[in-house]
């Protein structure tokens, strides 16, 4: 570890928040960096997952071929994935590497900070409005979401799903699990499921047709009873493409089934028949 003079724990940010609960990373740990400033035969880095913490990058762990420049591959202010080689805690030194870090490591890595970036954004709003730091919030709640579930924001989902389990476990305060859920399903747009499927229904009374309609917008209805949304068009009687979607896969799963039922009992309580199948 070289220029120790120069190194040490600088570059902590009034603003910057801290992942883990621990202060530096441990060697062989994949990291997210910004490039601070590059000097002659290396680069200052602050880790962003570490509250700012300072890293140094030497030349001969950057520069794939001695031909080329610093600056070829990594530029002031820019973010790269890093893989820790050695840590001191006691002078604060960290040294890592950019070039033993392999092209799917380096895009799984981001993925992961990408994700846990946007839980803390979410925490920083939920302490907007509690009127205390994030900080704070992240030692309260969020190193313990880290350490128990390893991943800060698939909690904000479950919240925003109405699962607060994962809170509850942990033993978090009512009020920030209120808030935290709040602020989940207010900035949290849960991806759509859709089960698709095709009903067949006869009536061969003089009314059948009216009866049929009637059926089919009662399970339209009844899908928004089930916290659904139900959409049914016509192929060519007797068959109609049914389709169910919602956030939950869960429910939309009971859901297709519970429609599917009305359907074919109350096709049979007023004289006909009625089939549901699912579609490939």
């Amino acid at each position: 570890m070289s220029n120790v003079g120069k190194r040490g724990v600088q570059g902590q940010q009034a603003t910057a928040v801290r992942f883990y609960r621990r202060q530096y990373p441990e060697v062989g740990e994949l990291v997210v960096g910004t490039v601070k400033r590059i000097e002659e035969h290396g680069a200052y880095i602050t880790l962003d997952e570490y509250g700012g913490v300072e890293a140094y990058v030497p030349i001969n762990e950057i520069l794939q071929s001695w031909f080329r420049n610093i600056k070829d591959y990594l530029k002031v202010g820019s973010k790269a994935v890093f893989k820790v080689m050695r840590v001191d805690p006691r002078r604060g030194l960290i040294d890592l590497s950019l070039r033993r870090v392999r092209d799917e490591e380096k895009e799984r890595k981001f993925n992961e900070w990408k994700r846990n970036l946007r839980a803390v954004k979410l925490l920083e709003m939920v302490a907007q409005r509690m009127g205390t730091d994030v900080n704070r919030l992240m030692e309260e709640v969020g190193w313990g979401i880290m350490e128990y579930y390893g991943d800060l924001y698939s909690v904000f989902e479950e919240a925003a799903k109405g699962n607060v389990d994962p809170l509850v476990k942990l033993g978090v305060r009512r009020e920030l699990i209120d808030e935290i859920a709040k602020i989940a399903k207010e900035r949290i747009e849960l991806p759509k499921v859709t089960i698709v499927g095709v009903v067949r229904i006869i009536n061969l009374k003089p009314n059948g047709v009216e009866y049929i309609r009637k059926i089919l917008e009662e399970a339209v209805n009844e899908a928004g009873k089930l916290g659904v949304t139900a959409r049914i068009y016509t192929i060519g009687p007797p068959r109609y493409r049914i389709e169910v979607t919602g956030d939950d896969p869960k429910r939309v799963e009971d859901a297709f089934g519970r429609l599917s039922s009305l359907i074919i009992n109350e096709a049979k309580a007023n004289g006909g028949e009625a089939s549901v199948s699912r579609s490939q």
